[in-house]
């Protein structure tokens, strides 16, 4: 059934275009789509759209700057609503366990903790939560977010181009 999933957003992202890429990246940001895999959506989709370096470079801005938009959601939603806020939601899936972990990370590292954890995958974005609730200042926390995922999303799109101009 997932794999069914998979496809079917695939496919809509690639015959809708940079709405869809946004709408699926805010979501993933949220920690709601978190099912769909970004490291192989965003190179399929580069890829499905045959890119050039303009082309891929508006994935990259698309893609990262709505993944943030969807961090800053769950990061007000902390701030506001503390950690009940991402626990009571069946949709976010996320374990005790890894909420501790994200909560020792900030800690530890703060601000810097989010720049660095954005580019782990299964713990990107879950720093917001404890910085949501310690109240870091936002405009710090977009700054963190948005430099480490718009290098992450620029390096899964340079692999995929790289890719296709072997394959050509």
């Amino acid at each position: 059934m997932i794999d069914g999933a998979v496809d079917a957003a695939f496919a809509f992202l690639v015959y809708v275009g940079p709405p869809a890429l946004f709408v699926f990246f805010l979501l993933k940001g949220a920690l709601i789509g978190k099912p769909l895999p970004t490291t192989v959506f965003l190179p399929g989709y580069v890829v499905a759209i045959s890119a050039g370096p303009l082309e891929a470079a508006g994935v990259v801005l698309v893609s990262s700057s709505a993944y943030v938009c969807g961090q800053l959601l769950v990061y007000a939603g902390a701030r506001r609503g503390g950690r009940s806020y991402v626990t009571s939601s069946p949709r976010t899936g996320i374990t005790e366990a890894r909420l501790r972990r994200a909560e020792e990370l900030f800690d530890r590292y703060g601000g810097p903790g989010i720049f660095l954890t954005n580019f782990v995958p299964y713990l990107r974005g879950l720093i917001l939560i404890p910085a949501g609730i310690a109240a870091y200042p936002a405009p710090r926390v977009a700054v963190y977010a948005l430099a480490s995922t718009a290098i992450y999303h620029a390096a899964i799109v340079a692999i995929a181009l790289g890719a296709m101009s072997v394959l050509r």
